[in-house]
Formats: structure tokens, sequence, C-alpha cells
């Protein structure tokens, strides 16, 4: 059986056997056409340079696929025989970059002499270009060598030739050597452009993406070839004069930085050359340990930017960590150094343990061993630390707080020393709290134990400071509550607050006794009147923002409380030096709280709600014994839905209470919990009011714990990891907007409210699409699918009755076809809606009433003015002649038409690029397209001039063929509203108007099919 050549070869020469000369073969059957007028059918060969047969080859033309060469049958009508591997577009490069070289560089002025070589693979694996003139070597290697294969044949050809210019194919371990050596490396690459390939030449450097430019715009100079992008490196410094004489510049392998330590070395100075030496580095002399090894002398290459390590500490390794080493010089071993970009400082312990580094011991003076006869003991204090400014100020204000015998919250902290203490991040606040008390001592107390949350409560990181600081933290919170009642004592009695002996019960004098209770009194008003004073704060910042949303009269009343609330916050300063006004002040406190409540619009208070509901139920039950009988069960089912609502609106309140608390305090587990517990409450159970307080309550929920989530984690990532802290910040960002938007989602759902769900989901969508993490985004998919379904299902639009869906899409087409439509079709659609308006189940909408009834009138306008038209003396006018009514008047609607003899000339270039389309597989034009094609000459049309055009184009098309016209469509590529009014103008069969698509979707495939083959 004959076997077909099914190889699909797209490149031969032209010429002969061993041309030089290559072609590629168009794919599509339109351009092979193009192709065998410019070069015949039968000059084309598998030539030897492509690796081929030499033997001829003939082109096949597909109209289902590629069109290719293909060799001719033997006499026996099998495929012949050919061993060529490469047939795809890019296996005659090698011939496209020797023409188009040569010809480059005889633009230059350059005589250069051309030759392929084969480096084992075929003839094409490079081409060599000899400049007689400059003495200089350029050559394109296509296919990579191996790299010891490579360095032989350039050291070679570098003794032999000079200076050489290489340019690479593909990228590999060669571009990257010439990289290091001289800063750049070339290549190349082709690209189809019609029946030629174009040559790109590219420079590629470290770190950078490979900037290609026509081997155009290259030049070919002195010192080599030289591109768009070459120059630029150059003016920036960049490249390394010397080309493949320099030495490649140091390799580098990842290291492990957490396990290498380092001390410098005081002795030893870096050295003034080194190949290590790079701009914006330094080198340091030093030792290095790797973990589990010895200790090594090495050098270190640093960022100018960190501040120079010093011999007092030992270092640990940070960033990126790489280890430098050079190619071997002769007779010489390779050169290697450590590469960090950041450094850690050790602390005394650790740095210990590394072996580089040991505490001073002050043994300058000779022991005397002779006993002492009075040895004096003296006692010494631990000398101060050096702390941190903020550390200092922060113990100072800690200090007299201690000496005032009362506790604070980090908000007065704040305000007493002018920090940025609201907003620190709470593990930034741990430290700051050890830099304060270190180091420990037993005869000086904690003062952290001062700062307590606004509740009263112990910190909830103090364990944590206990444990950095090296005491012994209690175990549970209850313990810990104790040891901090007393650790905050014995602070007050260190600072000023000293107690007096405590007397055996016989000993105690009234007077002592009376002493020591007004004492602890006075301590609990304190710690009292500062947690109030905490309270009253958090009120006035939230009728601050509620005055914003007021008017009116409350407006008034509210701003004189807040005027109120502020005065008596000014006067605890001096209320608390005297325990009889710090009581007056406190008791002054519950009027201003219950007024800030009232006009803010709290719930109702606990105590009135333990006490309403009862006083509610008493009232029905006695109404319904002065009537005569039992409460009915509607009045107890009232009565519970009333105590739930009441039961609820008290958990918004004491849920707002709390996350204030928890806000203060800096409290994020608190807070999370809060909203958790927020996010339960169902919105139905509320009033207006409570609910757009829970509402209000849950945004600012959101906000402050999102803001507290990425400090977290910008705090938990190093510094070199910024980028990706900014990220993590950005991912929990966007899911706390997005769990919001699902709880919303959620809420409107049980309410029913599809446009509330809809424009939720529209929010939500782009949050989704690009702001959301991969996971976050996965872990949500369901769920936006299932609401996408859930808006699907209740879309109004698919609640439409078919004939008005139907009489909706009729008088659309009325407005769109009006002009061109006669009377009798306006009689047949306003007759078909009266038909479907029958079925109508209700009456027909007013809008679409107001519709019909407007179309009845134009019809009773339009016939008179038609049978007018069709006066054989109107019918006889020319279309060109000036459009004049019976009495000389200018009809207006013909004012501005066009010309016939213009018509006929547009229609002429119109029906050229319409044909031009249908040859080209029939795609399908809009005006606009039709506009641009003919190159402006096509202005823009009146719908009237558009069917004249239209009509003009297909006058001459034959009555069994389909209509040129049939490929003019709408913007959104459907059929035009002027298809029919052509047809009809042409006499064509008439198409009812529910086939009219499908018609026409028939006509546009057999226009493709008979236009083909044209």
């Amino acid at each position: 059986m004959p076997q077909i050549d099914t190889r699909l070869v797209q490149t031969a020469v032209i010429g002969g056997r061993d041309s030089d000369q290559p072609v590629i073969l168009p794919e599509e059957p339109h351009n092979l056409d193009e192709f065998r007028r410019q070069f015949g059918t039968d000059r084309f060969w598998c030539g030897t340079l492509l690796g081929g047969c030499g033997e001829k080859l003939m082109t096949k033309r597909y109209e289902t696929k590629v069109c290719h060469f293909s060799h001719y049958p033997d006499r026996h009508g099998d495929r012949a025989m050919c061993h060529r591997t490469a047939n795809g577009v890019d296996s005659a490069d090698h011939l496209f970059i020797k023409v188009h070289v040569t010809r480059w560089l005889a633009h230059q002025g350059h005589a250069a002499r051309a030759e392929l070589r084969s480096l084992g693979h075929g003839p094409g694996d490079a081409v060599d270009f000899w400049l007689r003139a400059t003495e200089q070597h350029l050559r394109f290697e296509l296919h990579p060598e191996d790299y010891r294969s490579w360095r032989k044949a350039a050291d070679s050809l570098g003794a032999k030739e000079g200076h050489i210019e290489w340019v690479f194919g593909p990228d590999g371990v060669i571009t990257r050597d010439m990289v290091a050596r001289q800063g750049y490396a070339l290549r190349v690459r082709c690209e189809t452009k019609g029946n030629d390939r174009r040559v790109l030449i590219g420079t590629a450097t470290e770190n950078r993406t490979v900037a290609w430019a026509p081997l155009e715009q290259c030049r070919m100079t002195s010192s080599g070839l030289v591109t768009p992008a070459l120059e630029e490196l150059r003016a920036e410094g960049i490249i390394r004069e010397g080309g493949m004489r320099m030495d490649p510049l140091p390799g580098s392998l990842p290291l492990r930085g957490a396990e290498i330590v380092f001390a410098v070395d005081t002795e030893t100075a870096p050295p003034a050359t080194s190949p290590f030496a790079a701009p914006g580095r330094h080198l340091v002399s030093g030792f290095v340990k790797p973990s589990g090894s010895r200790i090594i002398r090495a050098h270190l290459s640093l960022p100018e930017k960190i501040p120079v390590p010093t011999e007092q500490y030992v270092y640990q390794l940070s960033g990126a960590v790489r280890l430098l080493i050079t190619d071997p010089d002769e007779g010489n071993g390779s050169s290697w150094a450590v590469r960090a970009d950041s450094l850690v400082q050790l602390n005394g312990l650790d740095a210990e343990r590394t072996g580089l580094w040991r505490p001073s011991v002050a043994l300058d003076e000779q022991l005397d061993t002779a006993p002492r006869s009075s040895p004096v003991r003296t006692e010494t204090t631990p000398a101060e630390p050096i702390r941190s400014r903020a550390a200092t100020v922060l113990r100072q204000a800690l200090e007299r707080v201690a000496r005032e015998g009362i506790t604070t919250t980090w908000h007065e902290l704040a305000r007493r020393t002018g920090l940025d203490l609201a907003h620190l991040p709470d593990p930034k606040r741990r430290d700051l709290l050890v830099a304060v008390d270190k180091p420990l001592s037993p005869d000086r107390p904690l003062l952290c134990v001062l700062i307590v949350a606004s509740s009263g409560r112990p910190l909830p990181y103090l364990g944590t400071v206990l444990r950095l600081l090296g005491a012994a933290a209690p175990a549970s919170e209850a313990a810990l509550r104790r040891w901090s009642e007393a650790a905050i004592r014995k602070a007050h009695e260190a600072y000023g607050h000293k107690p007096a002996p405590v007397p055996t019960p016989s000993a105690a004098s009234p007077t002592e006794a009376v002493a020591d209770t007004k004492e602890a009194t006075r301590h609990s008003d304190s710690v009292e009147a500062s947690r109030q004073l905490v309270v009253i704060r958090a009120r006035l910042r939230e009728a601050g923002a509620v005055l914003l949303r007021s008017s009116g009269r409350r407006a008034t009343r509210l701003a004189q409380a807040i005027a109120q609330g502020e005065a008596h916050a000014r006067q605890y300063r001096d209320a608390r030096r005297e325990s009889r006004t710090l009581r007056s002040w406190l008791k002054a406190s519950d009027p201003i709280l219950n007024d800030l409540d009232r006009l803010i619009g709290r719930p109702i208070t606990p105590l009135e709600l333990a006490s309403r509901p009862a006083d509610s139920r008493n009232s029905a039950q006695q109404h319904s014994k002065a009537h005569g009988g039992a409460p009915n069960d509607s009045t107890a089912v009232g009565q519970g839905e009333h105590d739930r609502r009441i039961e609820t609106a008290r958990s918004v309140a004491r849920i707002s209470e709390l996350f204030v608390t928890a806000r203060i305090a800096g409290d994020l587990a608190e807070a999370v919990k809060l909203r958790q517990e927020a996010e339960r409450i169902s919105d139905h159970e509320l009033t207006g009011e409570v609910r757009e307080r829970l509402h209000r309550l849950r945004a600012d929920m959101r906000e402050w714990i999102s803001t507290r989530e990425s400090e977290q984690a910008h705090d938990a990532v190093p510094v070199e990891d910024s980028t990706e802290a900014a990220q993590l910040a950005a991912f929990a960002e966007a899911r706390a907007e997005f769990e919001w938007l699902v709880q919303e989602i959620g809420a409107t759902q049980e309410a029913g409210d599809r446009a509330a769900v809809e424009t939720a989901r529209r929010l939500a969508g782009p949050v989704y699409a690009r702001r959301l993490s991969p996971t976050d985004r996965e872990k949500y998919t369901p769920f936006m699918r299932e609401v996408k379904a859930w808006c699907h299902e209740r879309d109004p639009k698919k609640q439409v009755d078919p004939p008005l869906r139907k009489i909706r899409q009729l008088l659309a087409e009325l407005g769109r076809t009006h002009e061109t439509q006669s009377a009798d079709e306006l009689a047949d659609t306003l007759d078909e809606i009266v038909r479907l308006r029958r079925q109508l189940a209700q009456p027909l909408p007013p809008a679409e009433d107001r519709e019909v009834k407007r179309w009845r009138r134009r019809l009773k306008d339009h016939r008179p003015v038609e049978r007018e038209r069709s006066a054989p003396a109107e019918t006889t006018a020319p279309r060109n002649a000036s459009p004049q009514q019976t009495d000389g008047t200018a009809d207006p609607r013909h004012a501005d038409r066009l010309p016939i003899e213009t018509i006929d000339k547009l229609a002429t270039a119109a029906r050229e690029i319409l044909a031009d389309a249908a040859r080209s597989g029939g795609r399908l034009l809009t005006w606009r397209d039709l506009r641009l094609r003919m190159g402006g000459g096509l202005p823009h049309l009146r719908p009237d001039d558009q069917g004249e055009l239209l009509v003009a184009v297909d006058r001459e098309t034959p009555a069994d063929e389909p209509l040129l016209s049939t490929l003019i469509t709408s913007t959104d590529a459907s059929l035009h509203w002027l298809y029919r009014h052509v047809r009809f103008s042409l006499g064509r069969e008439r198409i009812p108007a529910s086939e009219l698509e499908a018609h026409w979707a028939t006509e546009v495939l057999r226009l493709r099919q008979i236009w083909r083959y044209r």
C-alpha cells in the first residue's frame, strides 16, 4: 500500500539542493496562493544545508489544516526516504541569520565572509562571520555545547583570531558565564514576518529581563556588536570592559545563615583589592563558625547600609547568606568569602556558647593572699543599665504612679509621657516593660505591675514579662491576680507609702487601726477612680462620634454632657490628692455616665432590665384579671418576644462595654471572642436603633481587629521579610473585609432581600478575585457559587410572563427599525402585540401600554404619507434630485442625504472590502471596521444612507447567492437591523421575523463556502 508523506515541512531552499536561500511556506491557503504566484510551484528543495535529503518538494494546499511542503513520492507511490529532523519554521534560522547579518554588515561598510559550522548536531549549529578589515570574528552559536567544549573552543579561537564576539541562541550556563565575565551576554532569535524570518538581538544581564531589539537597530563597532540596551548599560557602569579576557565574577552557593556565627578579627585588615569587592558592600575580616564545625578565618561581605560590626559582640548571619567562590588561578587554589545581607547580635549567654567570646574578668591587679585583720563589708547596688529613651521616660512615669499610690493604663501613660503608647502593639509593649524593670533585683519592686487593663485585671502578657525578666510567674490566672495585688502594694510602699509596723493584737492602739483602715480605703478608692476615668474617657469618645450624626435638641444636650464629662475628667488630677475629694469625684461620676449613656442611645441598663419584665408581666396579669379572665396565649407570646428583645439588647450593651475595655487594654484575643459573640446575635430580635448600634459595633470590631492582626503579623516577621509581612497584612485585611461581607450576605439572605444580597455580592466580587490569598479564595469559592445561584433563582427578570417578554422585544425592535419599516410591517407588528396581549394573565404595564398607543398614532400618520409616496409622479422622480414637497418646501428628512453618485462610489469600495473578508473566512464587520478598512473614505452615514449603500453593494449579486452585506453586523456581532431592509429592497424572499436570525446565520455560512475558492 502506498505511504503518504505526513511530515509537516515548513521550510525549504530555492535554486538547488545545496542552496542557502531559505523560504517559509505560509500556513493559510489564501497566503499560499500568493506564495505560489511569487515563487512558482516547482522551485523548492529539501536542502542539504537544512539537514535534508536534497530532493525536490511540492506545496500542498489545505482548507481545513495547515499548508506545508511535501516530498514527491517515488515511482512506486511510496514516500521518499529523508532523515531530516528539523521541519518547523525555525529549522532554517541559521540560513536566515546568514543572509540578514551579511546584508546588515554590508550596509555598515564591512566586507564579511560567512560560513556555517556544525558542532555535532547539524549544519546549522553555528554561523561564523570574519570581518577582514577589522580582523574581528562574530559567531552566532544556535545550538549550545557543553561548557568544557565551549571553553576549549573559545580559548582556541581567542588565541588564533583575537577578539571574538559571541551571540548565543537559547539561554544556558554559557550565557551566565558570559554575564559573570563581562556583565552581559548577547542572544539571538528569529520571528516570522510574512515569508521571511526577522532577526532580533537580545541583551541579557543579571537580574533583568532580556532586552530585544531588531538587528537593524544594532551597530558593529571596533569593540564588537552594540545593541541599544548595551549603550545604556555602559552609561550605568554595569559593563566590564575586556570581554572574555576578564576573569568571571565569583559564583555563589546558598548557605543557612541561622547556623553560622561571626566575630570580628581586629588583627587582620581586609584586603585592599579583592575579587569579592562589589559596589555598595564592604569586606570585614573575622572568624566564621558553622554549626557543628570548627572556627575558620574568613572574609565577610556586608552591605554598607548596616552598622560595621565590632569585636565586642558575636553575630549570627541573617538574610540571604551565600558562599562566594572564584575560579582557581594558575598555581593557586580558589578563594572564597561569605556574603550576608544582615547580622543579628547574640546575647551574652549565646555568644559565650559559640566559643568566640567570653565575658571580661578584671585580673589586672595581683592577688593578695595575706589575711585581712578587719574586713569591711560594703553594700553594693546594681549598676543601672543603659535604657532607651522610651523605657527611661516610661520608668519615670511609673515611679510617679507608684508614689501616688494608684495604678494606670496604657492610655493614661500615653497622656502622661507624651509617647504613642496607646497604639503600640502588645509585643512592643511587652519588650518595653522588660526594659523598664531590667535587671531584676530582690531589693527593687517591679513597676510593670502598676499597668493594668481597663477592667482592673493584670495585663494578659504579664506572665510573659515576668519570665523574660527571669522571675517565677504564677501558674494560674487567679494566682497571678493575687500576686499582682501584692506586687502593687509592694511598689506603693517602696515609693513613699511605708507601712506602719504590724502590731500584735494586744499592743495595737485604736488610732493605729484607724490609720491602717484609712490607708486601705484610700488605695481602693484610687484603683476605682482610675478605672472610672478610663470608662468616662471611652464614653466621651463615643459621644463625640454620635454628636457628628445628631441634630436638634439631642445634639445640644449631647454637647452639654460632653463638656460636663471633659471638665469632670480634668478634675481627676486634683481630686486624687485627698481621699475625701476622690470619693466625692467618684460619686459625681455616676450621673455623668448615666447622662452620656442615655444620650448616646444605649439599651436599657441591666438593673432596669431586671425589673421591667416582671413589672410588665404583673401589669399584664392585673389587666387580664380586671377583665375577668386569665392571660391569653397571644399576650404570653408577645411578652416572650419582648423579653427576648430586651435580653438581646442587654447582650449588645454588655458586648459593647467589654469591647471598649478590650480595645483600651489592647487585648486582641478578648476582642476576637466578643466579635464572634456579636456575630451570633440575630438582627430580627432587635429594634431599629439597637440593630443600627449592633451593626456599628460589628464594623468597629472588624476594623480594630484587622488593624491589630496586621500589626502583629508585621512584628512577627523579620526586617528583611517586610515585603512578605506587608503581603500577609494585606491578606488579613482582605479576609476581615470579606468575612464581614459574608455575614451581611447571610443576614440579607435570611430576610429574603435579593437586591441587598446582589449589592453585597458585587462588593465581595473584587475582594474575592483580587485581594484574598489563594487559600482563602479556595475556601470561599463554594460560597460565592451558592450566592450566585441564589440570586439567579430569584432574578425578577426570569419571573416575567413569556407573552410580556415577547411584547417588550417587539417594542424594542420597533424602536430600532422604525425608519426602515413600511406601514404594513408596522401594522403586522402591532397586530402581533394585540394577540400576545390577550394571553397576559394581568393587564399590560403602563409603560408598555403607552408605547403601544404611541406606535398606533404613528401608524395612523404613516399610512397617508406612504400613499402619497406611492403616487406615479413621486416614483418617477430621481433619488438625487432635490427632495421637494408639492408646495415647494424641502422635506427635512432628506435634507442631509448623500447624492446617488457618492453612494455608488462608496459602494464600489465597500464591495471590494466585503469580498476580501468573504475570501479570508467570512469575518463579520461592523460599520466601524468597514470605515477603518476604507482608510477614512467612508463618512458617518445616516441610517437611510447606510441602507442605500448596502443595497448598492449587492445590486449585482446573483439572486441565488447570499448577499455580501450579510457580513455587516451590529457591535455585538449579531444580525444588523438593516439586513431585512436590504433584502426587501433587492426583491429577495421575505423571511418571518421569528426565523430571520437563523436564516441570517445560514447565509453567513453559505457566503463563506462560496467565496472561499474565488
